[in-house]
């Protein structure tokens, strides 16, 4: 099955940083403004002269304060800023890793991209891709279906679970990353989720490759 502990170690490859998010809300503390030429394009359209900071390493101000109770830490700004390993780490197994149910997935790379990116509309979708449509069971209760609408459920897991007895890890892998960034999470990821016998074509070719090189240096 797969281990959160893996996933924790390839985050801190390309943990984010400070940054604003305009769906994140307001923030009681003074961090700096956004100066990211890029992030500043992305938010051009709000029509604002300064971005504080709001959001780090994936987390929102209120998110942070909101479970710092439950989870055992102090919502400070401080804290927020420095986002310290023993507070994250903390925040990424029990509010995403076990949210999404990531420890009953036999595939490390797929759990990880699941956890990490967490987005439950993309992957149902791309489920179906697969010819696996959810079946809701509809409760009485608003709550309880709307908690059902955003969570991951067993069903969910045993799909994808059978798709990775039948080899297609590889295949789901490429469908949920479409659209996110290639970096060094994401390849990392990758190899986890191929097959044994495309992980030896992979080291094979790599090699071969290695070979050529080594014969045109040598020229």
């Amino acid at each position: 099955m797969a281990d959160y502990r893996k996933a924790l170690f390839l985050i801190q490859f390309d943990k984010e940083g400070l940054k604003h998010n305009f769906l994140a809300g307001d923030i009681p503390c003074n961090l700096g403004f956004e100066t990211n030429p890029e992030e500043l394009k992305k938010l051009q359209f709000l029509n604002k002269k300064e971005f504080k900071y709001n959001y780090n390493h994936g987390i929102s101000w209120d998110f942070f304060k909101d479970n710092a109770k439950e989870l055992g830490y102090d919502a400070t700004c401080e804290n927020f800023k420095e986002m310290p390993d023993y507070i994250f780490n903390v925040i990424f197994k029990l509010k995403r890793w076990d949210n999404v149910k990531a420890d009953k997935i036999k595939n490390q790379g797929i759990a990880n991209i699941i956890a990490i990116n967490g987005i439950l509309v993309n992957l149902l979708e791309t489920l179906k891709k697969f010819g696996y449509v959810r079946k809701y069971n509809y409760s009485s209760d608003i709550k309880t279906n709307l908690e059902n609408s955003f969570s991951v459920i067993d069903e969910d897991i045993d799909f994808i679970n059978k798709l990775d007895a039948e080899g297609k890890s590889s295949m789901l892998f490429d469908e949920l990353t479409k659209n996110i960034p290639k970096n060094k999470l994401y390849w990392i990821s990758k190899l986890y989720a191929l097959r044994t016998s495309e992980k030896i074509g992979l080291g094979v070719g790599i090699l071969f490759i290695s070979y050529l090189s080594y014969k045109f240096i040598k020229r």
